[in-house]
């Protein structure tokens, strides 16, 4: 299939969806090479779901928090607009015709489900896994990963977890009361679930810790004893924040060289990665 015949075939609204799909709210769908962890610069298909219980100082997608009435399915520098909610089965045919339409279609392809939080919407995310693993693609979840039991209805069709391990200093007030922590709480119990329902199940599992200039040593020590149990199992992808919203500043050279010094000296497999899309100039 050409990119023309993809165009005219989302434009139509091909392949009418199940009624009985389940459905979430999107902010778009295109291809990049930005990845996520240990696949930065592989190339991915990018569906992003809309609305997030959180509110991290850091992100840099506050575009996610509301659902426009539709959005857009990027072909390159060509476009189509689809209506929200979109229901599951529909998701992936639009990422089958995104994948053929490349300039080099038939390869296998990695799908990521990010966010917003794609979590909040399990049943949708179980039957988009199977859409496109049907189709031959792999789907890789990233997730907040504050809600294992969301994580336990659809990890059987989750080929990859990326998940994040919050620290409290990267945090702002939480958007949802789910996901509200009392002082001197942490999402550590439930981040460390996720991994091991990720871990039972076969999946290949990077964590991702975002780290701002607020970072505490103490912070970052408990993170890592907390998940010391898991590290034969995980990547560690340290990522020194790139300064968005609330975080107007880098992390030092310094306080990397320290945070990466004690996560190698718990035994982890380190990753020292920051965001390479902006710098590449990617979506």
């Amino acid at each position: 299939m050409d990119l023309k015949r993809a165009l005219q075939q989302v434009q139509k609204g091909a392949t009418p969806a199940r009624s009985d799909s389940p459905r979430a709210p999107l902010i778009e769908v295109f291809d990049s090479f930005q990845g996520e962890g240990r696949f930065v610069g592989a190339r991915m298909l990018f569906v992003r779901v809309a609305t997030c219980p959180l509110r991290c100082l850091y992100c840099d997608t506050p575009n996610s928090y509301a659902a426009p009435a539709r959005f857009p399915v990027r072909f390159g520098v060509r476009e189509a607009q689809e209506a929200n909610p979109v229901p599951a089965d529909r998701a992936a045919e639009l990422v089958r015709q995104v994948a053929v339409a490349l300039p080099a279609p038939g390869r296998p392809v990695r799908v990521s489900l990010t966010g917003g939080e794609p979590l909040v919407f399990p049943e949708f995310v179980k039957a988009f896994g199977r859409g496109v693993r049907e189709h031959g693609m792999r789907l890789h979840l990233e997730t907040a990963a504050i809600d294992p039991d969301a994580l336990s209805k659809c990890i059987d069709q989750v080929d990859h977890l990326s998940a994040d391990w919050k620290l409290p200093e990267t945090l702002g007030p939480a958007a949802s009361p789910s996901a509200a922590l009392a002082p001197g709480q942490t999402f550590g119990e439930r981040h460390r679930r996720c991994v091991e329902i990720a871990v039972r199940r076969g999946a290949t599992v990077d964590v991702k810790i975002v780290l701002t200039p607020a970072v505490t040593d103490p912070s970052l020590e408990l993170a890592l004893t907390e998940l010391a149990p898991l590290r034969e199992k995980i990547v560690l992808v340290l990522q020194p924040v790139t300064p968005f919203g609330a975080v107007t500043r880098p992390l030092t050279r310094d306080d990397l060289q320290r945070h990466a010094a004690a996560a190698l000296r718990a035994g982890f497999d380190v990753r020292v990665l920051p965001q390479t899309h902006k710098v590449l100039q990617l979506p």
